[in-house]
């Protein structure tokens, strides 16, 4: 990519990220703060992105793949029975630190679509690293597993998100761990 075209993107995100620490919501938001912000023009925006929403979805593809890395790679480094504990709190504190940006894209009600792809993304990814290491598992039931794990884990880290981050990243990735464990024994009788 040319050395200005990223800049001119950089400027764009920085621009973008400032005024959503600043607006109660992503609707407040106009091309023109953006520009102005970035000290762009508003053909240099369009050159870029045709929309908001459009450079929404390209935080929302940046954060998918990199969630789906962070899984893949602590599978690949760690053997250990902390391993989901380790991938939950490297990805909330990705999402931690990401703050008013991680709302944007995970809560704002204009992007269902966009968590609806980060779910297909990390399910790409975490599929296809299990089908690598467990080729015994039936195909339906990794699928099942895979969307079970994505969706509850989402569902959790929005509610953490609509709640400011309430718990530290430690507590909310052990509530996670142990809410997934829970899950399996939840209806058994004791």
């Amino acid at each position: 990519m040319d050395r200005r075209v990223k800049k001119t993107q950089t400027a764009i995100h920085n621009a973008f990220i400032e005024l959503i620490k600043e607006k109660e919501s992503v609707n407040d938001i106009s091309i023109k703060e953006i520009v102005d912000r970035a000290d762009i023009s508003r053909s240099t925006f369009y050159t870029h992105y045709t929309d908001i929403d459009e450079l929404i979805k390209t935080f929302s593809d940046t954060i998918a793949e990199d969630m789906g890395k962070l899984v893949v790679n602590v599978n690949n480094e760690l053997d250990s029975s902390e391993k989901h504990l380790t991938i939950f709190k490297n990805i909330l504190q990705y999402l931690y630190d990401l703050g008013p940006l991680t709302k944007v894209v995970i809560l704002d009600a204009r992007n269902t679509d966009i968590v609806k792809e980060i779910t297909e993304k990390l399910h790409v990814d975490i599929a296809d690293y299990y089908k690598g290491s467990h080729k015994q598992i039936d195909p339906d039931v990794l699928y099942a597993t895979t969307s079970f794990w994505i969706n509850g884990c989402l569902g959790l880290i929005r509610e953490w998100a609509i709640n400011d981050f309430r718990y530290s990243v430690d507590e909310m990735a052990r509530l996670i761990n142990e809410s997934l464990e829970t899950c399996s024994t939840f209806f058994l009788k004791k």
